[in-house]
Parts: structure tokens; sequence; C-alpha cells
């Protein structure tokens, strides 16, 4: 099969990688920015980029590789199949840069192509950076818990995040195309929580449409007749209870004497329960009231001065948010960007129901770019035992989704140390989370993608700042650095894919 993809995509350059001076190799790995060959990104050559280290490395063999590429294979020839693409670290990648151009290459493959985004989470909710290609906007007031910061208020999953709120009338709304340039689009909806009153459940508002979902254990699953990219999650009366009311905000004009709020009920398990409403405005609680089942409106008079009024039943709920996970019916690659700003292995298997939330992905290859806070301490602290340790059971997570799992390890970029106020200097565990990589790639059979040697090994993080692709902190690198990154992982999978023997 890979045979006839590359016959297919190659005839055009046959002629320039036949010629006497010029083989595969040479075009990829000299030194220089490479030759973009079919299907690859092109890259704009920079003096510090070791380019000849930029390909899959296995240690060991790369077996688990084989049905990641059949898989490649079938999308790309005859556009059939799904793989599931994973994203594991802290800050490199909860911004979303780095990811977001894999993806977008890998969209670029084939006009009819679909990488679609994958996990979102509510980032700005939590008063932390949201990727820029999609938004977020909430009412009510949300908490958070991060696997990066203890305590650990609230269990969490394979984002790594969490958002709670206790008002009934709290709302997250996301919009996965805010600027227009992107296709994704979803048609389901897959919404991880949980919540501690069942006489409430979300549900999801698109455009005039109020969608029930369906209960799939820790998730509720939103069903569309169409293609949509924006959504609102609320929460509503629990319809199960056969009572609801629609109404959740009124506008109201300044000085209003009166205003009539219309109720609808079902009585089909025969509730013969009041309900007691909690009417509140800007200004603070108005009246608490009480309907009878039996009645459909109701009338409030001598409202004062406000510009805006709201009902509200109690508010004794913990309502909270893991993630949502919006899917087509389109075959395709989907890129999930899983990261939290700080977070170490440590982090990462605090998430009690990480294993649980990833059977909704069941990654095909994951790309674990865990490790630079882990070495964030002096060289006598590090212990590259226990470090290999906490991967091996992070890994046995993903094993038990999907035992064929692929995995690139990427090691550690080279960075600045920081102890204390004032002691900087070169970290030098870059090295030693280099040697562990290799070790745990050879164990599982795994590719390791060797940021640290494409940087140039130890101190390169000063020259990539010179050339603009690391910021003055020498950790975090640019927007241009981390396209970069995209666009050399990105090359070195698909070389491996197309051109291994």
């Amino acid at each position: 099969m890979r045979n006839l993809l590359i016959i297919l995509i190659s005839f055009s350059i046959i002629s320039t990688l036949f010629s006497p001076e010029n083989s595969m190799d040479s075009l990829l790995y000299s030194n220089k920015a490479p030759l973009s060959l079919p299907l690859q990104a092109s890259i704009e050559h920079y003096d510090c980029v070791n380019y000849c280290a930029n390909r899959l490395l296995f240690p060991n063999d790369s077996s688990k590789f084989e049905l990641l590429y059949k898989q490649l294979d079938s999308l790309s020839v005859f556009g059939k199949g799904d793989i599931n693409i994973i994203h594991i670290g802290g800050s490199h990648v909860q911004a979303d840069v780095f990811t977001n151009q894999l993806r977008t290459n890998f969209a670029n493959i084939q006009e009819s192509f679909v990488a679609n985004r994958g996990v979102i989470f509510p980032y700005s909710v939590a008063k932390t950076n949201n990727p820029k290609n999609y938004s977020i906007s909430h009412e009510g007031t949300w908490t958070k818990t991060q696997n990066s910061r203890p305590p650990i208020s609230n269990e969490l999953g394979i984002t790594g995040y969490s958002i709670t709120t206790n008002n009934s009338y709290s709302t997250i709304s996301f919009d996965l195309n805010p600027h227009k340039n992107t296709n994704w689009q979803y048609n389901h909806l897959r919404l991880l929580y949980s919540i501690d009153n069942d006489y409430y459940e979300p549900f999801l508002v698109v455009g005039h449409d109020t969608i029930a979902g369906t209960k799939d254990n820790d998730a509720i699953v939103f069903e569309l007749n169409s293609y949509k990219s924006k959504g609102k999650i609320i929460l509503d009366l629990n319809s199960k209870h056969n009572y609801y009311y629609n109404k959740y905000h009124n506008e109201l004009p300044v000085s209003t004497d009166s205003i009539e709020e219309e109720f609808f009920f079902t009585n089909d398990a025969n509730i013969t329960d009041s309900l007691n409403i909690s009417l509140e405005s800007d200004k603070g609680t108005i009246d608490t009231i009480t309907i009878n089942i039996d009645s459909t409106s109701f009338l409030l008079q001598n409202i004062p001065d406000t510009d805006s009024i709201f009902s509200k039943e109690s508010d004794n709920i913990n309502f909270t948010i893991y993630g949502l996970l919006p899917t087509t019916d389109f075959n395709g690659i989907t890129i999930h960007s899983l990261g939290v700003n700080g977070a170490s292995l440590k982090s990462w298997l605090r998430c009690s129901l990480f294993e649980e939330q990833l059977k909704y992905i069941h990654p095909d290859l994951a790309l674990l770019n865990v490790g630079i806070n882990d070495a964030n301490v002096p060289s006598s602290e590090f212990n590259i035992e226990a470090f290999k340790n906490k991967y091996n059971e992070l890994i046995q997570q993903l094993y038990s989704n999907n035992p064929e799992c692929a995995i690139i390890f990427i090691t550690n970029n080279d960075c600045i140390l920081r102890i204390g106020r004032r002691t900087r200097y070169t970290n030098p565990n870059g090295k030693l989370v280099q040697k562990a990589i290799y070790e745990l790639a050879e164990e599982h059979n795994a590719a390791v993608w060797d940021l640290y040697d494409i940087m140039g090994g130890y101190g390169s993080s000063k020259v990539w700042q010179n050339n603009g692709l690391i910021n003055k902190d020498r950790i975090h690198f640019t927007i241009t650095g981390y396209k970069l990154l995209g666009n050399l992982l990105y090359n070195s999978i698909i070389y491996d894919w197309m051109y291994k023997e």
C-alpha cells in the first residue's frame, strides 16, 4: 500500500530525487532546511537548528507504528478511517500553537482531509490562557481545579482541569470557528461532567435549537441533525422529573412595574409538589414565590428599578465540567491538545478520571511531551528512576484503552533552571531526561523525537533565543518557535511513514 502511495504522490519530483547529487536522506537530513517533499511542510532555514536530528528514532523496533501507518495509508489513498492523536504536556501544549501546527499540516494532506480539533476546555473560565483557535464565554460563578496546583479539591480527567459551579443559571458558550478560518464543526458533542443533584441536568443550545442529551456514564452526549461550530451548555430542571421552566433570563426596561413569566409543566409522573422559585435581579433578591404544579404562569408586580431579572431555584448543586469533545461523522484525523501549565508526570497521575475518560478518545498515537517541569529541580534532586516509574504509570493508562497505541516521546528542550530569585543557569537535567526517554522508548517499542538534540543540546536555548525562537525566559518558545516545532515533528512523522523500508 505504501509503495502505491509513494508512486501516486512522488512522480512530480522523481527526476530531482534521482539526480546523482541527491539521495532521499541527503535531501531531508543535510543540516539545512530540507527540500519540501510530497506532503511535507515547508520549513525556513535557521542556523541554530540541527536538521540532521529531525527524524523519529527507534531504540528498539517500530512494530507499534505498523498499524498507525496502515491507517494513514487508508485515509490518504481511500479517504477511509479515523485516527486519534493525543498530545500531552504542560505549557508547551496548553496554548495549542505547537499542536495546532501539526493539525494544520495534517489537514493539508489532501483537499478532502479533515483534521479535527478534538477535546476543548473552557480555559478562560478557569482564568488561564485559552487557545486562540476557539473562543469561550460564560455566565455565573465558576471555580477551577488544576492538576499542577495542589491541593486537588475536585476529581480531574483527561484535560487536567475542571471548573465547578453551584449556580443553576450558569452557562458556558463556545465557538469552534471564531476567526472563520477552520472547518471544525461537530454534529456530536460529548460533555464530560459530574453533578451531585439529580434535580438538574445540562442541555445544549445551538442557535434556536434546544437539545437534550443522552447519559453515557460520566458523560452526556448531544446529537445534532446538522454540523455546527457554536453552542451553549446551560443547566435546566431535569426533564426526567417531568417539569421544567424555560426562561432563565428576561431583559426588562428600566422602571418596569410588572412582568409575566411563563412556566411549562408536565405531570406524567403524577408529581404533586409545588415549586419554590427565587426571583433575583442585578440589584439582589426581589421575592420568593411558590408555584403550584397546575400553574402555568405568574404575575410579578412592583419590581424595583432594574435592568434585568431572572428566576432560579436553590443553588444546592455542584456541577463540574471536565471537558467537551466535539466530533463529526467525517473520516480523518483528530488531534487532541491535552496541556496544563506547570504540569509534571506527578500532575497527570493526580487525574483520577484520566483513564476512564480516555476511552472516549481511544488514542492511536500519543505524543508524550511531559518532563520539562519534572526536571525543573537541582540535579541532586532529580531521580531518573522515579521519573521513569511515573512515566510507566501514565503509559499503562494509555495502554488500558488501546494496547496498540503508538508512542512518540519528545525530549525536553534545553532551558534555564531557576533556583530562588537570582540563581539562573542552563539546566543540566536535560541530558538526564534525554537518557531516560531513550530507555523508556526501548522498553515500549516507541519512537523518540529528540528535541534536545534538534536544538543543539546543552546551552542551545540561548542561540534559539537570539534567533527569535525562544522567549527571554529560555523555557517557552515564541509563536514562531512553536510553529517551527509543529512543522519539524510533522515532517519527521510523514517521512517515517512514507519512506520507511
